[in-house]
């Protein structure tokens, strides 16, 4: 690489140097055309190439601007794309001035080079990924998550040192409780060494990342504990873009080019990632399905992602001293530095033009519905994660959300109603569902008046000529035609009062004036300490076919304008449902508050729900083809019922698990 500065300078000394022939010329004039001032040396250092350290088999969503060269024109000059088999070795050529910039560098290796005093400085965020980096253990050895402590014993491990892998290795067997004085670490020599090793049958587990970790699974062997496991006792992984503080000094310019450059690169392929596959698998030289089965495992953060407080806002730095610190804990290092804040510069991002975003974001939400996010709602986690401000805003039914994003003035409707939602998408309207809430079977129901009698065996009878008081067009009202369907009551026979909302349920039940209130939530609760009684329990009706949960919701436009916050969105509510899921117990009273009840309420509901978390909601119980079969029957339903002119042949296209599958 030609470094151009000394020429320059060179230069100037010699224009300085040049004399001039006419001695009449007056002295200022002399001076003025004789002996002109040095050039002023340039802001930023010229180069004329640019060395880049990446990962093979690692695919990347910059890897089509690197394939095509928008690199090399963005920036003016030739990029060199250096294969490198880690993170340490990055450092080590950064520090020796054969690569510029690391793209992927490991977090690990980065905050171990710093904290013995390289000078390295993180620029941004290149990937996150949970079960791209993980460890397996060889089948002969028997090892699990209830085992290892005992498997374990006396047994070797395959694996990298001083990176990220290595970290996540020393926290799960600190987690699992295994002894690490008596298990021999063997240096990796990088993944298809891994792969070998494990194949051997010579280690008990080895620990790799990218295909290798496939590769050993396909083999046979078994992870101990998931990426999503191991995220929830806090590892979080993700691979940093990194210089050192002289070229960044030298060269702000290619820094912030370079980010320009990767920013549009992860917009295009979260915007839409297929045209982009195989070009990815070509420049990671893989082949077009284990690209895709890794790209499945990754996230590639955009700019205002990457500057929220879920990352370069304190996250990042605080995650590295918490490794350097746990490093200290096993005696794999000395001591750690007391902060890391300073080997973080966000300016060149900052510089860096980014997707538009709105100012706020607006969330219809229930009140009285206890959720587990809810405390991410509460501490204003969403705000923090996103960049921007969040306001909640309470509704009474599903329909009126949906009406409002109609209307433009709800973004994202959480913990919206399945039914309305279908109605809604039946009719026309311009929603779609990016991921599942809750499910609940209990908190949904009908509460007949003690007055009237009414019991399962007796419904037929009791109920007709009688007056409901229920929601109409969502999921208790779709319940409540289920139930009496399948409890013999002519329809015909029955009144159906529209519902104004949980208290006008347990008012209206309270009257006498109907023989039966449907609702959801406290309102179920109170009518039945008031003295009502269920006709059917929630597990009768999932029993019958009826499934009850809530989803979360947006409009297309919104979705194709801003797939980054809705991932950002979906990531904070990922989070809030592992950290409730592991232990509820601390966030029981936040909760409350955020939906505006007391601490026994809140406890009754919440042990009627389940949050499901991302691997669930991808499955085919649930979004991978259930969800869109509910809304067919819904819809198919309410036709034979008379309730809607037509239903939809397929319900499919309204649903987009792409923002759900970018979250870690």
């Amino acid at each position: 690489m030609k470094r151009l500065l000394a020429l320059l300078m060179v230069m100037a000394l010699i224009v300085a140097a040049c004399g001039n022939d006419d001695d009449d010329a007056a002295p200022d004039e002399a001076a003025a055309t004789e002996a002109p001032e040095a050039p002023a040396a340039p802001e930023e250092m010229m180069l004329d190439e640019l060395n880049v350290a990446y990962f093979l088999e690692w695919p990347t969503a910059n890897q089509v601007a690197q394939a095509e060269q928008t690199y090399d024109d963005a920036l003016g000059l030739k990029v060199n794309w250096i294969p490198f088999a880690s993170g340490g070795d990055m450092a080590q050529a950064m520090e020796a001035g054969d690569i510029d910039i690391s793209y992927s560098q490991g977090l690990t290796p980065f905050a171990n080079f710093v904290t013995g005093g390289s000078d390295l400085v993180l620029v941004g965020v290149a990937v996150s990924y949970a079960d791209a980096d993980n460890c397996v253990a060889h089948p002969d050895f028997g090892v699990t998550a209830a085992n290892a402590a005992e498997t374990l014993a006396g047994e070797s491990i395959y694996t990298p040192l001083g990176n990220v892998t290595h970290f996540k290795l020393l926290k799960m067997l600190e987690h699992l409780g295994v002894d690490t004085a008596t298990v021999e670490l063997i240096q990796s020599e990088g993944g298809p060494a891994a792969v070998a090793a494990l194949d051997s049958g010579e280690v008990a587990m080895a620990c790799a990342f990218g295909g290798a970790v496939n590769q050993m699974i396909a083999n046979g062997g078994n992870l101990v504990m998931t990426g999503s496991e191991q995220e929830a006792i806090g590892i979080r992984v993700f691979d940093i873009i990194s210089t050192t503080g002289t070229f960044a000094d030298e060269h702000p310019d290619i820094i912030t080019g370079f980010l320009q450059v990767t920013e549009d690169a992860n917009v295009a392929y979260n915007d839409d990632r297929e045209p982009f596959i195989d070009t990815i698998a070509g420049a990671a030289d893989m082949d077009r399905a284990p690209t895709i089965a890794l790209l499945d495992a990754f996230s590639f953060p955009e700019k205002d992602v990457q500057l929220s407080a879920a990352w370069l806002g304190g996250t990042v730095q605080q995650v590295m001293k918490e490794q350097m610190d746990f490093f200290v804990e096993q005696g794999e290092i000395e001591s750690a530095l007391a902060s890391y804040d300073a080997f973080v510069d966000t300016s060149f991002l900052e510089a860096v033009e980014g997707r538009a975003k709105p100012d706020e974001l607006n969330v219809a939400f229930f009140l009285e519905w206890p959720t587990a996010n809810q405390v991410a709602q509460a501490e204003q986690t969403y705000d923090d994660a996103l960049g921007l401000k969040v306001n909640w805003i309470p509704f009474a039914s599903g329909g009126d959300m949906a009406q409002a994003m109609e209307a433009g003035d709800i973004d994202i409707s959480y913990s919206q109603g399945l039914t309305p939602f279908a109605n809604f998408v039946t009719g026309g309207s311009d929603l779609v569902l990016i991921g599942v809430a809750v499910s609940y079977a209990d908190a949904d129901n009908c509460v007949a008046h003690p007055d009237f009698g009414v019991t399962a065996a007796n419904a037929a009878e009791t109920l007709a000529g009688e007056s409901i008081y229920t929601p109409l067009g969502n999921v208790t009202h779709f319940k409540l035609l289920k139930m009496l369907e399948h409890l013999g009551v002519d329809t015909a026979t029955v009144e159906l009062i529209q519902s104004e909302g949980g208290p006008a349920a347990v008012a209206a039940l309270d009257s006498g004036e109907v023989a039966m209130a449907c609702a959801f939530g406290g309102a179920v609760n109170q009518m039945i300490a008031n003295g009502g009684n269920l006709v059917m329990t929630g597990s009768e009706q999932e029993a019958i076919g009826i499934r009850v949960f809530d989803i979360i919701s947006t409009t297309g436009d919104f979705a194709d304008t801003y797939p980054s916050l809705l991932t950002g969105f979906l990531q904070v509510t990922e989070d809030a449902n592992r950290a409730y899921n592991d232990d509820r117990e601390p966030f029981i009273d936040t909760i409350a508050g955020a939906a505006d009840m007391d601490r026994a309420p809140t406890i009754a509901l919440l042990d009627a729900f389940s949050f499901p978390e991302k691997d669930v909601q991808l499955s085919a119980a649930w979004l991978g083809g259930t969800v869109q079969q509910v809304m067919k029957d819904q819809m198919d339903f309410f036709v034979e019922q008379g309730e809607i002119a037509s239903a939809l042949p397929s319900y499919n296209s309204f649903v987009d698990t792409s923002f759900l599958e970018a979250v870690n």
